[in-house]
């Protein structure tokens, strides 16, 4: 007994230390990670929150920029002069000096931000002699760029010294896309000199269309953050409008966000003196772990004796089970894992027992049976003998037709009694002829059966009686209960690796009522108790659950029918089952 406990206790060692010791060394930092994690999350909202502030306080100063060219576009002389109803000079001053002139100014007055105000037209008299008006051919853009003009797009100015960028916007109405005029509002920095300067230990940097146009207080170590992050802050900041990035080794905050739709993005990099960056959160959690860890050790030494015991004792009784009759444990029973452990093996004691005693009972059962089976193989040989000596008699007193169905009748017989559920399929198309040949002499001139059968060797085989069946149910439900002539058709093909049993006929048929309810029954079996005896389909049922038993989903069973028309049912079975 000593022994055994000594085993346990090593394996109990062992799940100590890799289920309680380990984890809870690892409890200090999962505390740690969780409350830096909170501290983090608030930080980083409120950081959020700040920049969204920030990124409305902008995108209000570049929207400004929409709005004076809407301005610009509503200037009806403006517009008059750009689509050329102005042609000569005095014209042309005249509406400039009158609304133009006074409008520019007024622009210029309300936006400081905007350096210069550049109207190119397509008159080439109102460029030349007006000041802010150029031709078109001077436009500082691409052929490519004129698609968005449409919309209007922001460009970094690359043809000063200056920094500084422009929106660009054509005189047009959509879907139309040629432009009497194009309007280009140059910006200064002055906005985002105001917005650097209100954090004057930020560094700010801005990019347009990806391009840096802009920074402010850039230093060394700020410039090696941003080659680090700059990748993912530019890339990434195309599906993400606002983007915070702590950098616990660098010690600083890097965040970013985009105004109109992603063409701008405002990166800003915050050195962070340790407010979220502290180590001492993790020895206070380290000292509760230290202290969790001797606490759980003490109870856990000094309930683990208890349970050992009782495992021992189980163990020792299990031990002594050398017999076919199991006998429950009759020790005592914790409230615990290890009282329902003994709890089970009782359960489990008294149902093998009772499974010995059924199995004990099956095969006294078993023998029963096979007994009666030798005695019922007796049964087939006193018809056969009778048979034989009716045919006998027939021939005697010259009776044929009573001979040959006697005789006909008794080859179906020994093929019905035989213990073969796998025939060649040949056999199967004999039986059913000789089945056929009966009901020849029994109707006379009542049908007509039209044979089309394939060549077929002995290994393609077939469960008994699937022809068979198919044929009888028609005689049984079509030829015997109507006075027309019935046409029958019974054919065997080969289809690839498939072989297909069809058999159609003339007659009454089914009603579409009775065929879709033989449907429902071949799906559903459990519902053909409740059917009536008359015309309940037992032999249809009977074709397809045997082609189940034998070939599983493997087969095809069908049965279509057109009343008072044709009835046709098909049987599909895969040569490879066939095989088995």
């Amino acid at each position: 007994m000593f022994s055994k406990v000594t085993k346990l206790q090593t394996r109990f060692f062992i799940c100590y230390i890799l289920a309680i010791f380990i984890p809870i060394m690892f409890l200090s930092s999962m505390i740690y990670y969780y409350h830096n994690d909170q501290r983090t999350k608030e930080y980083l909202n409120e950081k959020k929150n700040s920049l969204i502030t920030e990124q409305n306080y902008l995108m209000n100063q570049l929207d400004d920029a929409q709005i004076h060219f809407n301005q610009l576009k509503s200037n009806y002389e403006l517009q008059k002069l750009l689509r050329g109803f102005y042609s000569k000079e005095q014209e042309i001053v005249y509406a400039y000096n009158s609304q133009i002139y006074s409008l520019l100014s007024n622009i210029f007055l309300y936006d400081t931000n905007i350096s210069g105000i550049t109207i190119y037209a397509e008159n080439r008299k109102a460029a030349e002699i007006l000041r802010f008006f150029e031709t078109v051919d001077s436009i500082p853009l691409g052929s490519d760029s004129y698609s968005g003009l449409i919309d209007g797009f922001w460009s970094v100015d690359t043809d000063g010294e200056a920094t500084g960028f422009s929106f660009y916007k054509g005189f047009t109405n959509p879907p139309m896309t040629v432009f009497p005029g194009i309007a280009r509002l140059n910006y200064n920095s002055n906005i985002f000199d105001s917005y650097a300067q209100e954090n004057p230990d930020t560094a700010v940097y801005v990019y347009l269309n990806g391009k840096l146009m802009y920074e402010y207080n850039v230093s060394e170590e700020t410039t090696l953050c941003m080659e680090d992050y700059e990748k993912q802050l530019i890339c990434g900041m195309r599906k993400e409008t606002v983007m915070i990035i702590p950098d616990a080794q660098k010690r600083c905050i890097l965040s970013s966000f985009t105004l109109n739709d992603g063409v701008f993005q405002v990166v800003k990099i915050t050195p962070e003196p340790g407010n979220i960056f502290s180590y001492r959160p993790f020895l206070l959690s380290f000292l509760v772990s230290i202290f969790i860890l001797i606490c759980a050790s003490i109870i856990m030494f000094l309930l683990i004796f208890r349970p050992f015991k009782n495992i021992v004792r189980l163990s020792e009784h299990m031990n002594r089970q050398n017999t076919h009759t199991l006998t429950p444990y009759t020790g005592m029973l914790s409230k615990d894992e290890t009282g329902d452990l003994i709890l089970s093996f009782n359960q489990m004691t008294e149902r093998i027992n009772e499974l010995s005693s059924s199995l004990l009972n099956n095969e006294m059962q078993l023998k029963n049976a096979q007994i009666e089976a030798l005695q019922a193989q007796l049964n087939p040989h006193f018809f056969y003998g009778t048979l034989e000596s009716i045919r006998m008699i027939a021939e005697a007193s010259h009776q044929e037709l009573i001979s040959e169905i006697t005789f006909a009748f008794g080859k179906l017989m020994r093929y019905s009694l035989s213990r073969e559920y796998l025939v060649p399929v040949s056999i199967e198309i004999d039986m059913t002829q000789q089945y056929v040949s009966i009901q020849e002499k029994r109707l006379v001139s009542r049908f007509d059966v039209e044979w089309e059968l394939c060549e077929l060797d002995e290994k393609w085989r077939c469960p008994k009686f699937v022809l068979f069946s198919m044929v009888e149910n028609v005689f049984s439900h079509n030829v015997s209960k109507c006075r027309n002539f019935i046409q029958i058709s019974v054919s065997v093909t080969k289809e690839g690796e498939d072989l297909i049993f069809t058999v159609s006929n003339t007659g009454l048929g089914v009603s579409q009522g009775r065929l879709e309810e033989l449907h429902y029954l071949l799906e559903h079996p459990r519902e053909r108790d409740t059917m009536k005896s008359e015309n309940n389909g037992r032999s249809i049922f009977n074709i397809s659950d045997r082609l189940k038993l034998f070939y599983g989903e493997g087969y095809h069973f069908t049965i279509e029918s057109e009343e008072n028309v044709l009835t046709t049912c098909s049987v599909r079975i895969h040569k490879h089952f066939i095989d088995f």
